[in-house]
């Protein structure tokens, strides 16, 4: 599959590329990433390189993985990574820890699932998962109208191989009546 761009209204998403190495460098070291993510720790620039320059393009090449840069202009700085894992039709992204409250996040979300939907045939979910208390993730999951299919045998792969904990949700083309209030039993009223 060959990369594809999309746009929202204040955003730009596209291929990551040798050239962000830095700021996923950068990015990758917030502790809330060892907290939260499968991202190696600690995370390295040698890191970086390999996932821009060989893991993205090999796995947009083999249709497995579609990873898009978040940035609000061609060419622009990377604020973060989103991508969608084909095989479950699964969603993971992260922002910069300046650019987080921007609702940036939530817009690339949207994108994302609206190409799923009218861009892979079949598609009539699209699922999300992250380790249990990742309350800044399932805040933009909720936004963008993913409802929670948590229980109590959720799990999500932690770095190391084991299962962990973990929140789950599912979107479909329309997000369900109840989307929002399925988050009150993880977020309670957090806004």
């Amino acid at each position: 599959m060959q990369p594809v761009a999309l746009r929202t209204a204040r955003l730009v998403l596209d291929l990551p590329v040798e050239g962000d190495v830095a700021r996923v460098a950068e990015y990758c070291t917030d502790p809330l990433f060892e907290q939260f993510l499968t991202t190696p720790w600690p995370y390295t620039e040698a890191h970086a390189r390999g996932f821009l320059t060989e893991h993205v393009p090999s796995a947009w090449s083999s249709g497995e993985e579609l990873t898009w840069a978040v940035r609000t202009e061609t060419g622009g700085p990377l604020l973060g990574v989103i991508s969608l894992r084909t095989d479950a039709c699964e969603v993971g992204y992260w922002l910069g820890a300046e650019h987080r409250g921007s609702a940036y996040m939530t817009e690339a979300l949207l994108a994302v699932c609206e190409w799923a939907f009218v861009e892979l045939p079949g598609t009539e979910t699209v699922t999300w998962r992250a380790n249990a208390g990742n309350v800044a993730s399932a805040m933009v999951a909720r936004a963008a109208g993913f409802l929670n299919t948590t229980t109590a045998t959720t799990t999500v792969p932690g770095r190391d191989g084991t299962d962990l904990e973990g929140w789950s949700a599912e979107r479909g083309r329309t997000p369900a009546a109840d989307a929002v209030a399925s988050w009150a039993p993880l977020l309670g009223g957090a806004a």
